[in-house]
């Protein structure tokens, strides 16, 4: 059971570090309330299912961490790391973010939501020496889970949570790698059918038309996702929707219709489609 919250999702928190000299430093201070805690089992379901009853009861008592909520709208990350508690990253919660990398006026973009894994500090240093400029988006309103050196040390008597946080990166790195492929494509339809197919296999639902991609995908977000140019996307949007491949909805989100390309004649709802 979470913790309550001193603020709704969207409003930033106010909390911070202080020193803990003379405290119990197994659990995380903040300035002012301590309300805006959560356990790291109620944050994220699939944790909570790699403990057995009486471990999932203790975690949710002691594994308890900091809560960060954003608001719709650009976010300066930079402000966010917190060098004396050891900030490892963020869980999410709930919600949907844009990582956006700028490469000599190049864009691409990656889209981030619940049980993701970020540390979303500036460019690495010791990583690539390519500059690129990263921007971060909210696109939802979006409640994080603070990952730092006590949360870590709290969640020693359970250290498969800290292998799959882990494998959350690696996770992250396969999409990735995905998408990169599928950029590959020569021909925007392609690229775009894939993508969206790609999208739904983690975000989609079906519904009573086809496979909803409830995500807010403008054609630009489309062309910086698919690699390609606004114009570009909105020709080859058109020709899908006539083809009878895609259409979309009132409220903006993309319908997949019929059956996903061959090629991923694994993707996960095609059982739930038949």
């Amino acid at each position: 059971m979470r913790t309550s919250r001193s603020g709704p999702p969207g409003a930033r928190t106010t909390t911070g570090c202080v020193d803990t000299s003379g405290t119990d430093a197994t659990l995380p201070v903040l300035v002012g309330s301590l309300t805006n805690l959560i356990s790291i089992v109620d944050a994220d379901e699939d944790l909570a299912s790699l403990l057995d009853e009486h471990e999932r009861e203790r975690a949710r008592r002691e594994a308890l961490t900091r809560v960060r909520y954003l608001s719709v709208g650009e976010w300066d990350a930079t402000g966010a790391a917190e060098p004396d508690v050891h900030h490892r990253g963020f869980l999410i919660v709930d919600g949907l973010l844009s990582r956006e990398v700028d490469v000599l006026g190049r864009q691409c973009v990656e889209l981030l939501g619940q049980g993701d894994v970020l540390r979303p500090w500036r460019w690495d240093p010791d990583g690539s020496h390519v500059h690129a400029e990263v921007g971060w988006m909210v696109l939802e309103p979006t409640e994080m889970a603070v990952l730092d050196h006590g949360l870590v040390s709290r969640m020693t008597p359970w250290p498969q949570l800290g292998v799959e946080l882990f494998a959350r990166g690696t996770r992250r790195a396969h999409a990735l790698a995905v998408a990169l492929a599928i950029s590959h494509h020569p021909r925007v339809e392609d690229r775009l059918l894939l993508t969206l197919w790609h999208l739904a296999e983690r975000w989609g639902r079906v519904g009573p038309e086809g496979i909803i991609v409830p995500l807010p995908l403008s054609h630009q977000r489309l062309a910086d996702l698919v690699g390609a140019h606004r114009p570009s996307v909105t020709t080859a949007m058109g020709a899908l929707t006539r083809s009878g491949a895609i259409s979309r909805r009132d409220d903006g989100d993309w319908i997949l219709l019929g059956a996903p390309p061959s090629e991923l004649r694994h993707h996960r709802l095609v059982a739930a489609m038949t």
